[in-house]
């Protein structure tokens, strides 16, 4: 049996790193989906995608920069924690373009995600 070269326990470090890593970049996957998919009228949807970690954040918002914010929402993911990622637009309409009210676009968190799966698996 080979000998470590290093402590097993310092592998916790090298393992927190590369998940911390994988997080981030599955939400920039996620997000950069959302970015293709989202329908464009006014823009209004497409920046509304907000990033929070931990809880929900259910604000929505006027600002045309909204993909920028929630980009670098992912900025300040530390690589010392790995908190649940919630992806999510709130805008009154959000969810019945969703279900497929409009016919330019639905489904298009579900297949934001399923993108970002097909790409991770």
């Amino acid at each position: 049996m080979a000998n470590w070269d290093r402590a097993p326990f310092l592998f916790a470090d090298d393992i927190m790193t590369d998940a911390h890593k994988l997080q981030r970049s599955m939400a920039i996957t996620v997000l950069n989906n959302l970015q293709l998919l989202s329908p464009v009228l006014s823009g209004r949807y497409r920046a509304n995608h907000t990033v929070s970690f931990g809880s929900p954040d259910y604000r929505y918002t006027e600002n045309k920069d909204g993909m920028s914010l929630a980009f670098s929402a992912i900025d300040s993911l530390t690589p010392n924690e790995l908190p649940v990622v919630y992806i999510q637009n709130n805008l009154p309409y959000a969810q019945a373009l969703e279900d497929g009210w409009s016919k330019q676009a639905k489904n298009i968190y579900a297949l934001s995600y399923e993108g970002m799966v097909a790409a991770y698996t």
